[in-house]
């Protein structure tokens, strides 16, 4: 069974443990042309730790363009998840969810006849589903160069004025290299100020601790740029 070609359900009821919030089988007519990578995946499989590194890699690699990785784990202890993904820090760099409507499980792995995890989907600039299957497959990473060409750049300039001339331009932002103590000593604003000019979200960080914690795990070993 594929679902290849077919548009992408709308998928409500998610529960957003890193990063922004961003909508999933919604037909986007008027903003940014968006690229959106959806791969079912939970704490307790290996196989999906495997393609975690592999995940992170693809979302740098498509930084500057409007390319959103999420991985959406069916698991229902959201705080289970949570404290997995903040272990795994930079190494797990992108957009993670809590499938708590089953939508994503109704909508996209029942259809697709999905047996197992981890199992990723391409979903293109029209909504259109473009891959269903391994993340480690060479198609998926195939499908997701070919969408991603269609993607808006999110500097707002075309896909093909940019080039590497653009992306030489660019200021490298330094590495945060305090100790998780001295980032304890500077203010909110200023932690907030360290993510924010990385591209960072701020918004799963409730307390000054946990924004002492991102910056201290996502910038101290990744270049950003700006």
């Amino acid at each position: 069974m594929s679902i290849v070609g077919q548009q992408c359900p709308p998928i409500r009821g998610l529960t957003w443990v890193k990063g922004d919030p961003v909508p999933v089988g919604v037909a986007n007519s008027s903003g940014p042309k968006r690229v959106l990578v959806v791969e079912c995946w939970a704490t307790w499989c290996p196989p999906c730790r495997d393609s975690i590194p592999h995940l992170t890699e693809l979302q740098h690699k498509f930084r500057d363009k409007h390319v959103y990785v999420l991985g959406v784990t069916s698991e229902q202890n959201v705080a289970a998840v949570k404290k997995f993904v903040e272990g795994m820090g930079a190494k797990m760099d992108y957009g993670v969810a809590v499938d708590s409507s089953g939508e994503v499980q109704e909508g996209l792995m029942m259809p697709a006849g999905a047996r197992g995890i981890p199992h990723a989907f391409v979903i293109d600039t029209n909504n259109a589903i473009a891959f269903s299957g391994h993340p480690m497959d060479p198609g998926f990473d195939t499908a997701l160069r070919t969408a991603a060409a269609a993607a808006s750049d999110r500097t707002g300039g075309s896909s093909s004025s940019g080039g590497a001339g653009a992306a030489a331009e660019k200021t490298a932002l330094p590495l945060i290299t305090a100790s998780l103590e001295e980032l304890m000593g500077m203010s909110i604003k200023a932690l907030k100020e360290i993510l924010t000019e990385r591209g960072l979200s701020t918004t799963d960080c409730f307390e000054k601790g946990d924004l002492a914690k991102k910056v201290h795990a996502q910038c101290s070993s990744v270049t950003y740029y700006k």
